[in-house]
């Protein structure tokens, strides 16, 4: 078996805003799952599980503060790429949903994407492929 990327686990002060966030986007993705995990903190944390039967965002309370900013040096997630069908109609529902771009990625023959910030201080990076050629897909030399 390939190996690929199941699921990314973050933490956040306020889990409900980027589900929102992200319910948003991708109407299709459902919360999987949900419940509460005592993380040895001694306090109970909220979990949840965002996405489809394929991968999902694991989205956990209990984040002090908010993420480092993308464009600071500090350790911590950039942002997560999400590829959707048609980049426009994400946009469009982001934009009507009140969500900002942040900004968008340098233009490429084979591929576009999108920045946005959630309320918690996270990048989602939203791409939309022009091919199902990987070795195009994947040509940074552009």
């Amino acid at each position: 078996m390939k190996g690929y990327v199941e699921h990314i686990n973050i933490k956040v002060s306020q889990p409900e805003k980027t589900i929102h966030f992200l319910l948003t986007a991708l109407p299709e993705w459902t919360i999987r799952g949900e419940g509460k995990i005592d993380d040895g903190s001694g306090k109970p944390r909220h979990w949840y599980h965002i996405g489809d039967q394929d991968s999902y965002v694991a989205i956990g309370s209990g984040g002090k503060g908010q993420v480092p900013d993308w464009q600071g040096n500090a350790s911590g997630i950039k942002h997560v790429g999400i590829v959707v069908e048609r980049i426009d109609d994400t946009v469009k529902k982001l934009m009507n949903a009140g969500y900002e771009i942040d900004h968008w990625s340098g233009e490429h023959p084979y591929r576009r994407s999108v920045y946005f910030i959630d309320d918690n201080n996270l990048e989602i990076e939203f791409i939309e492929y022009f091919t199902d050629d990987r070795a195009l897909r994947n040509d940074y030399s552009q």
